[in-house]
């Protein structure tokens, strides 16, 4: 009976130790409300390659102390983020509307999971400008997800890259680097023999390992922070489902008419344009969230090449552009 009594000497009280290192960069000023698209958050191995994550670190099987995680820790983090930037300064787009467009624009697999190689390669210019309407991009990385089981010692790592990078220049606009751990077992001190064989099971539960990654979300993010968040960032800025026009060929000519089609927030004012030609053309809304609007060029009216957008504007002003497919638009001019 003198095993029980052994350890319960050798450590009296039960706490868990966390210990971390944390470094933040900050290039802009946090209360200028700049729309950001959160793009899909990857894991990554020790050089830095997109890994698929082990299924063993989403589900575990310790009965009685284990908890399910659905998501993978990529996806988990990545709703830890997008949840803490509610109370940062800037303006953030629905998660849901960045996810769809990027599945329907040529950023997913046949399985509707995301190319995240592909994600992660992209121009941010091109996914602001093109597809979502946005100032900058956040890109994630988990670069550290691990459980680990010693005897008697067990011990949870988590480690988390931010980067915002700015369409307009590329330039890095905030960085943030993590990485923390939690332990548990007999060196933090579990007061008895059934304690002392629990505890670092529960080590490996992934309660433990969620319950870090909250914890070290909000100190990464601290500096993005405002204590005043303007009023408009309470409702999300307006968002562009889809745009089309009837010209599929990317073709008209002066002696027809072009029309407009965009699907978005409803209740807004919309408008589209043709490259520097023709500016803002007002859409009219014809059912909740369907807008329409037409163009009729002049007799003399001409032009080559020119990229068609539209733009959905909200009651604070807030304006998302977003490119009409991939084919820009040539008038051609017909003498009669």
């Amino acid at each position: 009976m003198r095993f029980p009594r052994l350890f319960s000497i050798a450590a009296l009280v039960l706490l868990s130790g966390c210990s971390g290192t944390y470094k933040n960069s900050v290039n802009f000023s946090p209360r200028e409300p700049i729309r950001v698209a959160v793009m899909p958050f990857a894991q990554v191995d020790s050089k830095g390659q997109i890994i698929k994550p082990d299924d063993s670190l989403l589900i575990d099987n310790v009965e009685l102390i284990s908890s399910h995680l659905k998501e993978t820790p990529a996806e988990f983090v990545e709703g830890l983020v997008e949840a803490e930037l509610e109370h940062s300064g800037l303006d953030v787009i629905a998660p849901a509307s960045v996810d769809g467009k990027l599945l329907h624009s040529g950023f997913g697999n046949t399985d509707l999971s995301f190319n995240l190689a592909k994600i992660f390669a992209a121009n941010p210019q091109e996914i602001c400008d093109e597809l979502l309407g946005c100032d900058a991009v956040l890109y994630g990385k988990i670069t550290a997800w691990s459980r680990s089981y010693y005897a008697i010692q067990s011990s949870s790592v988590v480690g988390i890259e931010l980067k915002l990078v700015s369409a307009r220049d590329g330039r890095v606009l905030f960085s943030s680097e993590a990485r923390d751990s939690d332990s548990r077992g007999l060196t933090k001190g579990p007061t008895g023999f059934s304690d002392l064989v629990i505890e670092p099971l529960k080590g490996l539960d992934n309660q433990i390992i969620t319950d870090l990654a909250r914890s070290v979300v909000p100190k990464m993010l601290a500096p993005l922070m405002v204590e005043n968040r303007p009023e408009f960032l309470n409702s999300g800025p307006p968002t562009v489902y889809a745009s089309a026009t009837d010209k599929a060929d990317g073709r008209m000519t002066n002696q027809e008419s072009l029309q407009v089609l965009l699907f978005g927030t409803e209740k807004l004012t919309a408008s589209f344009s043709i490259g520097d030609y023709v500016q803002h053309v007002p859409m009219a809304e014809k059912d909740p969230g369907h807008y329409i609007g037409e163009y009729f060029p002049l007799s003399s009216d001409s032009f080559q090449d020119q990229p068609v957008y539209v733009f959905l504007t909200d009651e604070f002003g807030r304006t998302t552009r977003q490119k009409v497919g991939a084919q820009s638009l040539t008038l051609a001019k017909i003498k009669s």
